[in-house]
């Protein structure tokens, strides 16, 4: 299978990153962290000619998952790491904060326990759990491409304040400087980068 294809659209209210990745030989894809504006990612696969097949969590906090009990439907299965499933089914600290809150919703169909090579909906793809955002975040790994959500971004890196453990988030991010090679970054606010450049210019990465 050729490399899959990547959009990036803004959603929500916190501008969340949301990711849509589509196989080239087929109209099969993943939506990465839905976190609102629903009709922005349904004409994002529109767009791309593309159906969600699945849908990939990063972690639990509500900007990255107020569109899955939309988007689910019936037969799209939900992936999350263990620790953060229980942000799909209660409601947190930002439930009065803003305007819209579908939760609860139904349980993830998928939760990941520990590091290694998952194939779900006919993708095949790496996971790396990297708690410290939260206890659950992770990042996922397609060929070169990496998903940081919120652990990992262009010059800065996640806050802890919410729920987090910075110690964590350090262990996190050094094993993620760490990696072999280098990965093209997608993360779950601002620009791309590339693992290559914060090994170099992110701060909290030069000091670990």
């Amino acid at each position: 299978m050729k490399e899959m294809t990547v959009k990036r659209i803004e959603v929500g209210m916190l501008h969340t990153n949301c990711y849509i990745l589509k196989n080239p030989d087929t109209r099969d894809a993943i939506v990465i962290d839905p976190g609102g504006d629903l009709t922005v990612i349904q004409d994002a696969l529109h767009r791309a000619d593309a159906v969600c097949r699945l849908i990939l969590l990063t972690h639990g906090h509500f900007d990255h998952i107020l569109a899955v009990g939309d988007l689910r439907g019936i037969n799209i299965p939900v992936a999350i790491h263990e620790a953060d499933a229980h942000m799909l089914t209660e409601r947190d600290m930002f439930s009065a904060i803003i305007p819209y809150d579908p939760r609860p919703f139904e349980p993830a169909e998928f939760t990941f326990s520990k590091e290694g090579e998952y194939s779900i909906a006919g993708f095949d793809f790496y996971v790396i759990p990297t708690p410290g955002h939260t206890a659950g975040s992770v990042c996922y790994v397609f060929d070169g491409m990496m998903f940081t959500g919120d652990t990992l971004f262009r010059n800065s890196i996640g806050r802890t304040d919410l729920g987090g453990d910075e110690k964590a988030l350090m262990r996190s991010l050094r094993a993620l400087k760490n990696l072999p090679g280098d990965y093209e970054i997608f993360p779950g606010h601002d620009r791309p980068s590339f693992l290559s450049e914060e090994r170099r210019n992110n701060p909290y990465l030069r000091n670990l």
